[in-house]
């Protein structure tokens, strides 16, 4: 009799089960066999949940079999119970996947967890930024948002711990959160991953000079705090304007970082290339063509120039920079930028030719041809057109020469509307009387018999 009953039992746990279709089904943590059974049977996936109860008591006894594994599974159709208990015991359950691109915003970072349905709770943790590690997060269902945020700052601080040990010796930034600062922003400049390291060297080459970075990606953040997007092109306005991270208006680094950087923009921050690089601007290709001297660089940005021309002939629009681009796409640079003597007070504008429009870089925003001149970020300015130190120009009338302040043209000043009385001369005296009080040798007054010379005094006699 209980062989029969056992050989029945086996029969059942292994012929193929009552599921139609395949299923999603989640087993909840802290759940007992039987409960576990019981849900699977209301469920379809098996047809008798004593019997899958009891075999999986058996199995555990036994030695032959693992505990059941709490997480999401899917059950084949007219999987059997057998079949049913090794997925669950193998622990093989359905998993979630985030993307957090490299240069993100801690803002956007937060905003897409948030966003995710599978995750549960609030988000309670304040990450600052630069402080999360850009990558791929793997979960199960009702994983918790402050535990995806947790392992993404250690993620963060392992990455740093291993790589500042590794800097070069001759690196211009001195503690690991001026290496992540510097690594952010050139996060930003480019996607191109083959050239963090040479970017990197412009950057360090300008710090060591005492120049100016002047990265368009700093006066944006500057504006948005890096908790909206930006999708206007750069002002004069914009670059005049003094925050704390316009690059083009302080010395140094800015204060915090710009975006999260990733590894390979970290490494470049502490090792870059060894390079005398002072500039770059788009090739035209999606990367950047770099120069040592401005000269160079301004024959680099007469072939951009080139390029945009033929692509605007051929009705093909130039780019917009979206913040949220995801790695590996080209960065929109702007095609030339201003020359600015670093470090000291700023210079008063000089005369330049009208600025043309230009693209501005990193991950900004692209100037528009069709934007007016009042309004359009001024030619010369970017990632990183500042001059070499050199003797300022003498007169203010020069184009500015390497070393030489270069700012926006001043605006022109407005047409007076309201006109001003001109002030009528004084009248002359008319009598000799009248004239009394200004009876200077060698004057004139006007006498009744004509004009009247007042002679000079005599010198009187001792």
């Amino acid at each position: 009799m209980a062989f029969a009953a056992a050989l029945y039992g086996y029969m059942k746990f292994t012929q193929p089960g009552p599921l139609a279709a395949d299923t999603v089904f989640q087993i909840e943590r802290g759940s007992g066999i039987f409960d576990i059974a019981a849900e699977l049977e209301k469920a379809g996936v098996i047809s008798d949940a004593n019997i899958f109860a009891a075999a999986a008591k058996l199995s555990r006894l036994t030695g032959a079999g693992a505990h059941l594994k709490p997480g999401e599974y899917q059950f084949k159709q007219a999987m059997s119970m057998r079949d049913a208990m090794k997925l669950i015991t193998s622990g093989k359950f359905i998993v979630y996947k985030v993307t957090i691109p490299e240069g993100w915003t801690t803002a956007q970072t937060l905003d897409r967890l948030r966003g995710n349905e599978v995750l549960l709770g609030d988000i309670t943790l304040t990450p600052g930024e630069g402080q999360l590690m850009p990558d791929t997060y793997v979960f199960q269902r009702g994983e918790t948002r402050d535990n995806i945020v947790k392992g993404m700052m250690q993620a963060h601080q392992k990455l740093v711990d291993e790589l500042w040990p590794q800097r070069a010796e001759d690196t211009p930034v001195k503690t690991p959160a001026e290496a992540i600062v510097l690594a952010s922003i050139i996060e930003k400049e480019t996607g191109q991953p083959e050239e963090r390291s040479r970017v990197a060297s412009v950057f360090a080459n300008r710090l060591r000079l005492g120049m100016r970075l002047q990265s368009d990606p700093t006066i944006i953040y500057g504006i948005t705090g890096g908790k909206t997007k930006f999708d206007r092109s750069l002002t004069k306005k914009d670059i005049a304007e003094a925050t704390p991270y316009n690059t083009y208006r302080i010395n140094g680094l800015p204060p915090g970082p710009i975006a999260n950087p990733g590894r390979a923009s970290l490494q470049a921050a502490l090792s870059p290339a060894k390079t005398k690089d002072l500039y770059f601007v788009a090739d035209g290709s999606g990367g950047h063509a770099f120069a040592e001297t401005l000269e160079e660089h301004r024959a680099n940005v007469k072939k951009w120039r080139e390029i945009e021309k033929k692509r605007n002939q051929g009705g093909e629009e130039a780019p917009v920079m979206d913040e949220t681009q995801e790695p590996g796409e080209p960065a929109a640079v702007p095609a030339e930028t201003a020359a600015v003597a670093q470090p000291g007070p700023e210079a008063a504008p000089v005369e330049q030719q009208t600025p043309k429009p230009s693209l501005p870089t990193g991950d900004d925003i692209q100037t528009s041809d069709q934007q007016g001149a009042d309004n359009q970020a001024p030619e010369p300015e970017t990632d990183v057109e500042a001059a070499a130190p050199a003797t300022p120009t003498d007169t203010a009338s020069q184009a500015p020469e390497q070393g030489a302040a270069a700012v926006p043209l001043p605006r022109p000043k407005p047409e007076r509307l309201i006109e001003e009385a001109p002030t009528a001369p004084a009248e002359a005296p008319t009598t000799v009387a009248d004239a009394t009080l200004n009876l200077k040798p060698g004057s004139v007054i006007r006498g009744a018999k004509g004009l009247i010379p007042i002679p000079a005094p005599k010198p009187q006699m001792p």
